[in-house]
């Protein structure tokens, strides 16, 4: 059953105008590939993440900033320009879609001309792909 909180924002015929992934790393071993999803249309931060299956959007007041690291922290939270990584930074976002998986949710953003962004969470784990 998919359930989400918040509400999504309007993602289709939009321009990215930023993609950035905040990652969760655990004692140097990548835990989360993608702990929250930070996206820019119209001018506006957009967060996505993940718990238990649900799916949750949050309007940021900023851009996402980098966590400070201090010397023997078990944890990093990095951030990835996915925008510029994958080449979709000022790209029409063509689709958007929140789907339920027997297993968990899927959320798919299409580019034009560029391709597509799957999330995916199952089991409490989130994986990112590009195809």
């Amino acid at each position: 059953m998919l359930e989400i909180n918040g509400i999504p924002p309007k993602l289709t015929n939009q321009e990215c105008e930023e993609l950035i992934c905040q990652q969760y790393w655990y004692r140097g071993k990548l835990t989360q590939e993608v702990d929250a999803l930070s996206l820019k249309v119209n001018g506006r931060w957009h967060q996505l993440y993940f718990e238990n299956g649900i799916v949750f959007w949050r309007l940021l007041v900023e851009a996402p900033k980098p966590f400070e690291h201090k010397p023997g922290d078990p944890f990093e939270y990095p951030l990835i320009n996915l925008g510029e990584q994958l080449d979709v930074k000022n790209v029409l976002i063509s689709d958007y879609a929140t789907d339920a998986l027997i297993e968990g949710v899927r959320v798919s953003i299409s580019f034009e001309d560029k391709g597509v962004l799957i999330i995916k969470h199952v089991d409490n784990m989130t994986s990112i792909s590009f195809i």
